[in-house]
């Protein structure tokens, strides 16, 4: 019998949603990504890896709090021009980003991926010591797209659940791991070492990523619990940043 993902219980393994059913319920138009044949379908993202201890348990709660985060606040797509506000229960927030992250990773990731997240399993179950991990915040505004063939044009919203890994190739990229949670106009980064690192080398990685071509957003501190990000630190939204996304089709 497999064990659980989570607490390596050898119990009956139940079926754990990628993404908490209560999300997938407020999004009427919420499609499915499958990174295998790059296509979306209609349906819920679903691992059998976990036991119902867990899963009725820890995790439910988690998802319990990003609900409620989701209903007071990121629900909101942030308009152009704006700055934007987040409050939060860091160890919650943390939490829940990387049982996402995780459930996404074992779904399709690679081992080391998945690997990288069992170092944080506990942490996920018991909010214990969380161990080398940096959380930011990028705010993705809405954006106007201009036709050159008539004279149109139309709002273009940032209204995605996406979890995927950012595909970063710059100063010390083979050694961290930047995984991307989208929630509308909230993309979250995780940004986790694959082993300990000394504080400059982590310096050294977040002046790299923050010259890159992606916006590296900013830090989500564990000593607040209020992050208020001014109009300059926020990025308009570009399809592209959706990357093999685009390209995908729809399957029934």
């Amino acid at each position: 019998m497999k064990s659980c993902s989570y607490c390596a219980s050898a119990e009956k393994l139940t079926k754990e949603h990628i993404w908490p059913k209560s999300l997938i319920e407020r999004n009427s138009d919420f499609l499915t990504y499958n990174k295998a044949t790059n296509s979306f379908y209609k349906g819920e993202a679903v691992i059998k890896d976990v036991c119902a201890r867990c899963n009725n348990g820890a995790l439910s709660k988690l998802d319990e709090y990003l609900a409620k985060l989701y209903d007071s606040q990121l629900e909101n797509i942030i308009p152009a021009g704006s700055g934007a506000g987040l409050a939060y229960d860091y160890n919650m927030l943390l939490r829940v980003l990387l049982k996402i992250s995780f459930n996404s990773a074992r779904s399709s990731g690679s081992d080391k991926v998945v690997k990288t997240h069992q170092k944080f399993i506990n942490y996920m179950l018991k909010g214990t010591h969380r161990g080398d991990i940096m959380l930011r915040l990028q705010i993705v505004t809405d954006s106007t797209e201009y036709s050159l063939d008539v004279e149109s044009r139309r709002i273009v919203k940032p209204e995605v659940l996406r979890c995927a890994d950012i595909g970063y190739d710059g100063v010390l990229a083979n050694r961290f791991m930047i995984r991307l949670i989208a929630i509308n106009s909230y993309w979250f980064y995780l940004i986790i070492p694959y082993k300990k690192e000394k504080p400059h080398k982590l310096k050294e990685f977040i002046e790299g990523f923050s010259n890159w071509r992606l916006q590296p957003g900013v830090l989500v501190s564990p000593g607040s619990s209020r992050l208020n990000i001014s109009v300059d630190k926020t990025t308009w939204f570009d399809p592209r940043l959706l990357g093999s996304l685009l390209d995908a089709s729809p399957k029934n």
